[in-house]
């Protein structure tokens, strides 16, 4: 049921560690810390990578989510 309602699998990823690619081809990784109905992202302990390595850190980021590309549960 999840693969047919994306909002619910990111619920249940509340306070987990998610990758999100956006559209200019960053990827942050964090902890998940709220998601609504837009897909906007909240993250916790963030940080930007390049090349699967931490290129710089940021605590909380909020991502619109009509900027991302994919989410990873990881």
């Amino acid at each position: 049921m999840s693969e047919k309602m994306p909002i619910k699998a990111l619920e249940q990823q509340l306070n987990e560690v998610i990758s999100v690619k956006l559209k200019d081809q960053r990827i942050f990784r964090g902890h998940l810390t709220r998601c609504d109905m837009y897909m906007n992202l909240t993250l916790a302990d963030a940080e930007e990578l390049e090349n699967d390595e931490t290129r710089a850190k940021y605590g909380q980021v909020l991502i619109r989510g009509n900027n991302i590309l994919w989410i990873q549960i990881t």
